[in-house]
């Protein structure tokens, strides 16, 4: 390759090569305290709520290292169609990743030969990385099974990919960010059902 050639491709991706490194760098950051955090031995306090005439119930655990809130673990059904896992981590006051999992079901359509009808579950995981309140990284992983018994085997079997959704991306930072001044049931539920 001349001088030439090397100097115009380099400078295409030099750009990039040099852009992956800080990024990379800030994911090993972030991987470093998420493992510090579940390694450690940490207090914590559970609030629950199940709203009168709402089929949404679950709990809160808030998770402190030192008197620092560093873990929040907020787990929800929605009547028996689904519901979430979704934990959030924080150094300093700032979250800096947050791990969900989510998981509906619905019908088919078809009948099965019981005369039942036929039904599918979809299961997701979101992993978020963020760094001064910006998204960084965001892997996705979802399958979808008509063997109620087998969707964790087969989201297990699943890849990691890429993932682009700005919207759930937002909410999530919303939760995450409102859920440590949350202190009651009351909160909890304005924390899910706010726009």
């Amino acid at each position: 390759m001349n001088h030439f050639a090397f100097f115009f491709a380099f400078s295409l991706l030099g750009p990039v090569w040099l852009n992956a490194a800080p990024t990379e760098d800030l994911i090993t950051d972030i991987r470093s305290k998420y493992n510090a955090i579940e390694n450690a031995s940490l207090k914590s306090e559970t609030i629950r709520f199940a709203p009168q005439d709402d089929p949404m119930e679950g709990t809160m655990k808030r998770y402190f290292s030192d008197g620092e809130l560093v873990k929040i673990s907020l787990s929800y059904t929605i009547g028996d169609h689904g519901g979430a896992d979704e934990t959030y981590y924080y150094s300093g006051g700032q979250l800096f990743f947050a791990f969900i999992t989510d998981s509906s079901w619905g019908f088919t359509g078809k009948t099965l030969s019981n005369g039942e009808s036929e039904t599918v579950d979809t299961v997701s995981e979101h992993r978020m990385y963020f760094a001064n309140g910006q998204l960084i990284r965001y892997l996705r992983k979802s399958v979808e099974t008509k063997d109620p018994d087998g969707a964790a085997k087969a989201l297990a079997k699943a890849e990691n990919e890429p993932y682009t959704d700005p919207e759930f991306a937002q909410t999530t930072l919303r939760r995450a960010m409102g859920a440590p001044s949350v202190t009651s049931a009351a909160g909890i539920e304005s924390l899910l059902t706010a726009e």
